[in-house]
C-alpha cells in the first residue's frame, strides 16, 4: 500500500448506552462523522445504520462510516474506537467495510480493543507506537474480511444471475421486465440490473430481446406457425412490435429473413 494514511484516533473506551440515555428505550439518529468501530460486551438490543439493521451480539463488530445515519436499540455496551481518516487507500477500503462484521476470533478482538483501552491516555512513545499498531491490526483484520466477503457476494450476486438466466431462457413468454426479475433475484431494480450488466455484458432488456429473436428464428425455420403465434410464443408484446424488433437486430423483416435461408437452402 503506498502513502499510508495513519488513522487520527479522536476516542477509544467503554460506552454504556443506558447511562448515556438513561430512561430512553431507543438513542437519538445521528449522522457520524468519523469512523465508529464498535466490539458489544453482550447479546442485546438493535444496532440501525442508514437503511441497514442487525440485533447486537458480541460476536459481531459495529462498523460506522463517515456521513452515515445511526441509532440503537438498547441494551448496548460496547468497547470502542472513534478515528479520523479522510482520504487515500486507507480511506477506500474502510469505507468497503459492511456495516455489521461477524467475527469468530472474538479473544483476538478484545485483546486489540482491551489493548487499545490501555494505552489509550499513555504519554510513553512506545507506548503510542504500540496502540498505533494495535489499530493497524484492527484495520488489518477489517478489511480483510470486507476483502473476502466481498469475493463472497458476488460470487452469490453471479449465481442468483446465472439462476434468472436459466429463468429467462425457459419463460420467454412471461414478464421479463427488470422490475419482475429483480424481485425474482430479491435484488432492488437498480442492484439487479449492476449484477446483470456485470455479468453478462449486456443489459437486461437487450439480453431478454436477443433470446427472444434467437427463439424467433428457431420457430421461423422449423415450424408452420404465424407470425403471430410466434410473436406470442416468444414474449413479444405484438406481431408488430416482433417485426420490429426483428428487423432492427436481422437488418430483414421475419418473411424476408425466412425467403433468404430457403433460397441458400436451395442453392447447396
Amino acid at each position: 500500500m503506498n502513502g499510508i494514511i495513519l488513522p487520527e484516533i479522536v476516542a477509544i473506551g467503554f460506552y454504556n448506552a443506558q447511562l448515556a440515555v438513561k430512561d430512553a428505550q431507543v438513542t437519538k439518529n445521528r449522522r457520524t462523522t468519523m469512523f465508529e468501530i464498535e466490539l458489544p460486551t453482550e447479546d442485546g438490543g438493535t444496532s440501525y445504520i442508514d437503511d441497514e439493521s442487525a440485533p447486537i451480539t458480541k460476536n459481531t463488530v459495529i462498523f460506522a462510516k463517515p456521513g452515515q445515519t445511526r441509532h440503537t436499540r438498547l441494551p448496548f455496551k460496547c468497547l470502542y474506537v472513534h478515528m479520523m481518516v479522510s482520504e487515500g487507500e486507507l480511506y477506500d477500503r474502510l469505507m468497503k467495510i459492511p456495516s455489521y462484521v461477524e467475527v469468530r476470533d472474538r479473544e483476538r478482538y478484545e485483546r486489540i480493543f482491551t489493548g487499545l483501552s490501555d494505552l489509550y491516555n499513555t504519554t510513553l512513545y512506545q507506548d503510542i507506537l504500540l496502540m498505533q499498531s494495535l489499530i493497524l491490526e484492527l484495520l488489518h483484520l477489517l478489511c480483510g474480511f470486507a476483502e473476502a466477503s466481498s469475493i463472497a457476494r458476488e460470487r452469490r450476486h453471479e449465481k442468483t444471475v446465472e439462476t434468472v438466466i436459466e429463468y429467462i431462457k425457459d419463460n420467454l413468454w412471461q414478464d421479463l421486465s427488470l422490475g419482475a426479475l429483480a424481485e425474482r433475484a430479491s435484488f432492488s431494480p437498480i442492484h439487479f440490473h449492476n449484477c446483470f450488466k456485470r455479468a453478462t455484458g449486456k443489459t437486461l432488456r437487450a439480453f431478454v430481446e436477443e433470446k427472444r429473436i434467437q427463439r424467433a428464428i428457431d420457430l421461423l425455420l422449423t415450424t408452420d406457425l404465424t407470425l403471430s403465434e410466434i410473436a406470442y410464443d416468444c414474449g413479444f408484446s405484438s406481431q408488430s412490435y416482433f417485426s420490429y424488433a426483428f428487423k432492427k437486430r436481422m437488418n430483414v423483416s421475419p418473411r424476408v429473413f425466412v425467403r433468404q435461408m430457403q433460397k441458400r437452402y436451395e442453392g447447396n
